[in-house]
């Protein structure tokens, strides 16, 4: 830890002496990462900051220019680095799990919650679809019983029509023998015996 300490206090005194316009630092010889230094208060201890971030084993300081006009390597040993799985460092890849889990969680309750809607959603619509088809086939029958009474009523206007007219001509052709069979109903209801002869015979 003293080594690492020490690189620190190396950057920051060469930071210092010559106010670079950017920082690049290396994690290897061609994995690197520029750092934009800040006008504000304070600027290179923020440089630092991001340069710890990830792990280091060369910065370059450059001008405006791009040019490197100092360098620090980091000459650290491993063993001086702090384990990762305790202290802070642990104690915040715990707090990422946890939230890493509490979104893992809510996805599959709102996916859950989803389905529920679209299940409910293609049951009310397979009801209505049941209500419209049950519907049609009431009113196919609606219809088709109306059509079969206009038919009968149809027959039935037919037929009494044509009756109506046989009738009354099988009455008019019946009317002689009837006006001739009258006198002998006459008796008959009057009680009386048997008919008298025509011309007094």
């Amino acid at each position: 830890m003293a080594n690492a300490v020490l690189i620190t206090d190396e950057l920051l005194t060469k930071l210092k002496r010559y106010a670079p316009s950017k920082v690049r630092a290396y994690a290897s010889d061609d994995d690197f990462r520029d750092i934009a230094v800040p006008t504000r208060r304070k600027r290179w201890n923020q440089v630092i900051e991001a340069i710890e971030a990830r792990s280091w084993t060369r910065v370059e300081l450059l001008d405006k220019s791009g040019a490197v006009i100092a360098y620090v390597d980091n000459t650290s040993p491993a063993s001086d680095l702090e384990d990762l799985s305790t202290t802070s460092t642990g104690k915040t890849r715990s707090e990422a799990e946890w939230i890493v889990n509490l979104v893992v969680k809510a996805q599959r309750e709102a996916m859950a919650f989803r389905d529920s809607e679209v299940q409910s959603l293609l049951r009310a619509q397979g009801d209505v679809v049941r209500e419209l088809s049950q519907a049609m086939k009431d009113l196919s029958g609606i219809y088709t019983e109306q059509r079969r009474a206009a038919v009968e009523a149809a027959e039935i206007r037919a037929n009494a029509a044509n009756g109506s007219s046989s009738e009354w001509k099988e009455l008019l052709e019946a009317a002689p023998q009837l006006l001739q069979m009258l006198p002998y109903l006459r008796q008959l209801m009057g009680g009386s015996g048997e008919p008298k002869p025509k011309n007094g015979a």
